[in-house]
C-alpha cells in the first residue's frame, strides 16, 4: 500500500485505491481544505468581524451588478444559507443594503453603502500587506501554473456537478 507521508511523518493520504493521477488530485484537494482552513483562520479584518464577511462583501463591490445572496452562493460554492448569514450581519452593520430586484419579486439584491465600500478598500490594503508576506519566496510563474490548475478543477468540479444532475452546475 503506497502511502504519503507530511514532513513529520505522518500519514496524510493512502494511494492503495488511487491511480497516480487520482492520488495526485486527491492529495491537492487535501492540501487545498488544510491551506483553507489556515487561511480563514489567519485572517481576520480589522474593518470586519471575519474573512467571510469580507468574501461576500468583495462579492457585492467588485460585481457589475447587484447580486443576490443566491449569485454570490453560487459563485462562491457555499450554500445560500451560509451566504444569507454573512449578509444579514453585513446588512446589520450597515456596509451592505437589500434593494428591489427587478428580474425577481422576492430575492432581493445586495448593493454595498458608503461605510461598505471603505470596509472593503481596508481589508483590501491589509490583503496586500498580507499576501506579500506569504509569498516570500514564490515565484509568479508558479503561481500562476496553481491558479491556472485550481481553477480547471474548479470547471471540471462543475461540469460534473452539472451530468450528474442533468443541467447547469
Amino acid at each position: 500500500m503506497s502511502k504519503t507521508s507530511d514532513s513529520s511523518g505522518a500519514v496524510t493520504f493512502d494511494h492503495s485505491v488511487h491511480s497516480e493521477q487520482g492520488a495526485r488530485l486527491a492529495e491537492l484537494v487535501d492540501e487545498v481544505l488544510r491551506l483553507h482552513g489556515r487561511v480563514m483562520s489567519a485572517r481576520k479584518p480589522a474593518a470586519l468581524g471575519s474573512s467571510a464577511q469580507i468574501i461576500v462583501l468583495a462579492s457585492v463591490v467588485l460585481a457589475q451588478e447587484p447580486p443576490t445572496v443566491a449569485r454570490i452562493a453560487r459563485s462562491l460554492g457555499y450554500s445560500r444559507q451560509a451566504v444569507q448569514r454573512v449578509a444579514d450581519v453585513l446588512v446589520e452593520d450597515g456596509h451592505v443594503l437589500y434593494v428591489d430586484n427587478p428580474h425577481h419579486k422576492t430575492s432581493k439584491q445586495l448593493v454595498p453603502t458608503e461605510q461598505g465600500r471603505r470596509a472593503y478598500a481596508e481589508a483590501n490594503r491589509e490583503s496586500a500587506e498580507w499576501t506579500e508576506r506569504i509569498s516570500r519566496g514564490l515565484e509568479v510563474v508558479d503561481l500562476e501554473q496553481t491558479l491556472s490548475v485550481l481553477r480547471q478543477i474548479r470547471r471540471n468540479l462543475e461540469l460534473d456537478k452539472q451530468e450528474s444532475a442533468g443541467g447547469p452546475a
